[in-house]
C-alpha cells in the first residue's frame, strides 16, 4: 500500500507542471462598449493585436459594427490570457477606410486601447497595451 501511496505522488509531482500549463491556455472573453456622443452613423471598425511587431498591421481579430442608439459593442471570445492593444475607428460614410487629409490625418474620430491617442502618429504596442487575464469589459466614448 505504501509503495502505491509512493507512486501515485510521483506521478502527481510529474503531472503538476501541465497543469499549470494548461490553466495559462484558458480562453476569456474581451467586450468593448463604445459610446458615441456626436454621430449616429455609419459603423465602428476594430481591431485587436497581440504583439508589438503587428501592431496595426495584422489583427489577431477584427469587426465592424454599425452605430445604433448611439452605441456599438464588439465582442471577442475564446482569446487567450495576455498583452493586447486594440484599434478602432468610426467609419463615419462605412466606406471600409479610414479616411485621411492630403497629409495623412485622420478625419474620422479614432483611439487606442489605454486611452491612447498618439502624437505624430499613432502610439506604440506598449502604450496602447492591457493586460486581458480574466472576462473583461470596457466602455469608451468616441466624441
Amino acid at each position: 500500500m505504501l509503495n502505491f501511496f509512493l507512486k501515485l505522488c510521483f506521478v502527481s509531482i510529474l503531472l503538476l507542471p501541465g497543469l499549470d500549463a494548461f490553466q495559462n491556455d484558458e480562453k476569456v472573453t474581451l467586450i468593448v462598449e463604445i459610446e458615441v456622443t456626436k454621430h449616429n452613423n455609419g459603423q465602428i471598425a476594430f481591431a485587436l493585436f497581440d504583439a508589438a511587431d503587428k501592431f496595426l498591421k495584422i489583427p489577431i481579430r477584427s469587426d465592424a459594427k454599425a452605430v445604433k442608439n448611439n452605441k456599438v459593442i464588439v465582442e471577442f471570445d475564446d482569446i487567450p490570457k495576455g498583452n493586447y492593444s486594440f484599434s478602432y475607428y468610426h467609419d463615419l460614410n462605412s466606406n471600409g477606410e479610414l479616411d485621411t487629409n492630403f497629409m495623412g490625418v485622420p478625419k474620422e474620430p479614432y483611439g487606442f486601447s489605454n486611452d491612447q491617442k498618439g502624437g505624430f502618429g499613432p502610439p506604440s504596442f506598449e502604450e496602447a497595451m492591457i493586460r486581458i487575464d480574466k472576462n473583461t469589459r470596457l466602455k469608451l466614448t468616441i466624441k
